[in-house]
């Protein structure tokens, strides 16, 4: 089941905050764009454009703070951009980003089981990646580079 702006709305309302016109924009742009990694600026503008309510950056990082800090979001580092948003329930992956051509490609964390494993039976270090990405090549990059 995905989460809706409603449900994101009800988070806000049960943590205190009073509903207004940005903040349930805010939460619909989330809503709606679940499947992206979104910035507080990315969602900003997205409100801007589609909103006739004024909306001020603060708005968008105080709502992205309550909402993290319920459990329903959560943030990641994607390379050395900006920090990146997505709902929890989509937060079982790992970004993979290429430092030649800075594409990102999402797996699941599942796929790194056996390398976390590792470092936590070799060290007893228990390592979290979920606000983290690995950087190397793309494939497209490696073989362009291997063919040099």
């Amino acid at each position: 089941m995905h989460i809706g702006a409603d449900d994101l709305v009800a988070v806000l309302r049960d943590q205190g905050l009073r509903i207004t016109q940005p903040r349930i924009s805010v939460c619909t742009v989330i809503a709606e764009r679940h499947g992206e990694h979104l910035t507080a600026v990315s969602i900003f503008e997205a409100v801007q454009h589609s909103s006739e309510s004024d909306i001020d950056i603060a708005t968008v990082y105080r709502t992205l703070d309550v909402l993290e800090e319920a459990g329903v979001l959560e943030h990641g580092h994607i390379g050395h951009g900006p920090t990146v948003y997505h709902l929890a329930e989509d937060a079982d992956h790992q970004h993979l980003v290429c430092s030649r051509c800075g594409t990102t490609t999402t797996i699941p964390t599942d796929h790194m089981a056996a390398m976390l494993q590792g470092i936590t039976a070799a060290t007893g270090f228990e390592p979290n990646v979920q606000h983290f990405a690995l950087s190397g090549l793309c494939a497209d990059c490696a073989k362009v580079v291997r063919e040099g």
